[in-house]
């Protein structure tokens, strides 16, 4: 087993359902391989194409850029606590380097107005609620928009909802509020005829609960319930709602798309990244317009 199997399956996720056995068999293979390498070259292209010709990179940003004042902050793919090579090679994103470019936004005079740009699955919960936290911290500093091109998952929706608005598009999706666990159990020798076996304190049982059994799945549940509780606090202060209205009427685990979402009260307004982009834009400068009358 990899590491980078061991650390799929050693955590809970916030993730759409049909990425975390994805991410599981994608860990398990090779990715020293020439196609893994060159996939940092794809990602870069992807970005620059993100960004367009009139934009700037953030000074101290890793993927961060600027236009007019407004700092766009890509949030694609899945979302890993640390950068590591699927981060690095296959445009998913590490909650250390959203923190390190949404604090550059904050703490950059020529930002204005941020645009958390998503398109994610969801992801690892290690770290989530702490990044929702800052952007709900940095909102009320700087405008903060969260604007759904493809879909905000789970713990990219976890993310969204912190922020001072949430704008998508037409087909996009938001929601899959929920937590889940791959709890690997080892049931038949491995290719190389060996088995693994884990033997556990007598006072520790619930070290390696065996999901086969009622009281092993009752104590992964009881974790993943826990997580889920303050997942679904985190939304209902984001989006100013009650708690069970976000259980009742946030998809239930599902998600939902487009005007479903915004009449559901998970979203504000269905536009194009463009519409978004453009608001900011002058909000930002209607914002300098006011401080240099003030100065005057």
């Amino acid at each position: 087993m990899t590491r980078a199997f061991q650390a799929i399956t050693a955590e809970p996720w916030a993730i759409e359902p049909s990425w975390l056995p994805l991410l599981a068999a994608i860990a398990s293979r090779n990715q020293s391989t020439p196609e893994f390498e060159s996939a940092k070259d794809w990602q870069k292209r992807d970005f620059d194409l993100m960004a367009g010709p009139a934009a700037q990179r953030l000074a101290g940003a890793h993927r961060t850029f600027v236009i007019d004042g407004v700092a766009v902050l890509p949030i694609t793919g899945p979302i890993f606590p640390r950068a590591n090579m699927m981060t690095e090679m296959s445009g998913a994103t590490s909650i250390s380097m959203l923190h390190n470019d949404y604090r550059a936004a904050l703490d950059n005079k020529d930002i204005g107005a941020i645009m958390l740009l998503m398109d994610t699955p969801g992801g690892a919960v290690s770290g989530i609620n702490g990044f929702a936290d800052a952007v709900a911290a940095g909102a009320q500093k700087k405008y903060t928009v969260a604007h759904v091109a493809g879909s905000a998952a789970s713990a990219g929706y976890w993310i969204a909802s912190a922020a001072s608005e949430i704008t998508m598009e037409r087909t996009a999706l938001v929601g899959s509020i929920g937590v889940v666990s791959a709890v690997p159990k080892q049931v038949e020798p491995d290719k190389n005829g060996e088995m693994l076996m884990e033997i556990v304190s007598t006072n520790a049982p619930n070290k390696r609960p065996d999901p086969t059994t009622e009281d092993g799945r009752g104590e992964i549940v009881a974790v993943l319930d826990a997580i889920e509780q303050q997942f679904i606090a985190d939304v209902a202060r984001g989006r100013k709602v009650s708690i069970e209205k976000v259980i009742a009427d946030f998809g239930k685990g599902g998600v939902k798309v487009g005007k479903s979402a915004v009449s559901a009260g998970m979203a504000d307004k269905v536009q194009s990244q463009e519409a978004t982009l453009n608001g900011l834009r002058k909000l930002v400068a209607n914002n300098r317009r006011l401080e240099t009358l003030r100065q005057r």
